[in-house]
């Protein structure tokens, strides 16, 4: 029997049934989007949010994820990808064909389901941004003298090249980890319950998930990157490939994430405190990479140049040329990856990419030096030579001083 070219009377009434209740999903799932949106522009509510509604949906899907050795939020991802491609096929399929509802149908049923990922998402991530500031022990910024923060980093020097001494660091230079992930997720946890203590007034979640490697690192590394947390499922996703002080400081980030704090220069913040005043030498040693240039912000000319023949001395150029000649291997997406994270920080308030850097900006003023004739000095390259001051330290200085002064 030859099939009908055109939809029957009873196939329009069920794929009109079909379409209108996904269309019912869809605008659930948009009313949840919208109110949320709404919601958490208050920062009391993000708040209460933050820990009365997202924490326990993180605490119960992290709980589930665990249980699997894989990254299932690689596999979601995948799959999502596969299913749109091909309802949307269908839909070319069956509107072609004759059959416009069957194949509308499909597509609503994908909005419906991309709508209530989106709100689980929102959910879960959403009301992090808009919560309180993450609370940090540091000085009040006149609370110490140029002095002092000059003091600030010759302790901190002396303690990198000691540590650079006593790491072990392999022919390329890639530092050589002490830990398998998986025990580095377990010093990691351990580490982070000092977050637990009452001056953060319960603002971080108790509760660490386990960060998992993701097979498909290599594309990881061509997107430029590191780690990727996904709350709904409770996990922080990290590239495999990256060199060894990049995937600490990555796992410490993504996991503050999955704690509860979405802004990324505040994750940030945390992850390099909670790293670099560790008592793990291991762990400290990759904190303190991340903070060398801000460091050297605190030093006069003297010393700066010593610091930086000592850490060429230990290696140091070494461990960070490695990392920069891994990424200079891939560029042909990386502009693809930035795009698309500016949009996603943007939409959640956000100023973009830039938005990483905002805990390490350092106010500084530049005052022209006279001679004693009052004409402007200038070097041998003809530039007019400025003196500079700091007018106001960075939260990274700040935290160092209270952690060697305090």
């Amino acid at each position: 029997m030859k099939r009908p070219d055109r939809e029957s009377a009873v196939e329009k009434k069920i794929y009109s049934r079909r379409m209108l209740r996904a269309a019912i999903v869809c605008a659930a799932a948009l009313a949840v989007i919208v109110l949320c949106l709404l919601l958490e522009r208050s920062e009391s509510v993000s708040e209460f949010c933050s820990r009365y509604i997202s924490r326990p949906i993180v605490w119960l899907m992290g709980h589930i994820s665990s249980v699997f050795p894989f990254s299932l939020f690689e596999i979601f991802v995948f799959a999502a990808v596969a299913a749109a491609l091909t309802l949307v096929l269908l839909f070319i399929i069956y509107c072609a064909g004759g059959f416009p509802r069957r194949g509308a149908s499909y597509v609503t049923v994908l909005a419906a389901v991309a709508l209530c990922v989106g709100a689980v998402y929102t959910l879960c991530t959403g009301f992090n941004y808009y919560r309180a500031e993450a609370p940090l022990p540091m000085a009040e910024n006149d609370e110490y003298g140029k002095e002092d923060y000059a003091q600030v980093a010759e302790l901190f020097f002396e303690d990198l090249t000691a540590l650079l001494e006593k790491a072990e660091i392999d022919g390329n230079g890639n530092l050589v980890s002490p830990y398998s992930f998986d025990e580095l997720n377990d010093v990691l946890a351990e580490e982070f319950k000092r977050l637990d203590d009452e001056y953060f007034g319960g603002y971080y979640t108790s509760y660490t998930p386990e960060a998992k490697l993701m097979a498909s690192s290599e594309l990881m590394s061509e997107l430029h990157l590191i780690g990727i947390t996904f709350s709904p499922l409770g996990e922080a996703n990290l590239n495999a490939g990256v060199p060894v002080c990049d995937l600490v400081s990555t796992t410490a980030h993504e996991l503050m994430h999955a704690k509860g704090v979405m802004r990324e220069s505040e994750a940030n913040l945390v992850s390099y405190w909670l790293l670099a005043t560790s008592d793990n030498d291991f762990l400290r040693l990759c904190g303190y990479l991340e903070l060398t240039s801000d460091m050297f912000m605190l030093t006069d000319t003297e010393r700066h140049e010593y610091w930086a023949q000592r850490l060429t001395e230990c290696r140091y150029d070494d461990v960070r040329g490695y990392s920069s000649r891994y990424w200079s291997q891939y560029t042909a997406l990386r502009r693809i990856s930035g795009f698309f994270n500016d949009i996603y920080l943007a939409i959640n308030g956000q100023g973009g990419t830039e938005s990483y850097n905002e805990g390490s900006q350092t106010e500084i003023t530049f005052t022209p030096v006279y001679d004693d004739e009052g004409n402007p000095v200038y070097d041998e390259s003809g530039g007019q030579i400025f003196e500079s001051e700091i007018v106001a330290y960075s939260q990274i200085h700040r935290f160092m001083a209270e952690y060697f002064l305090g």
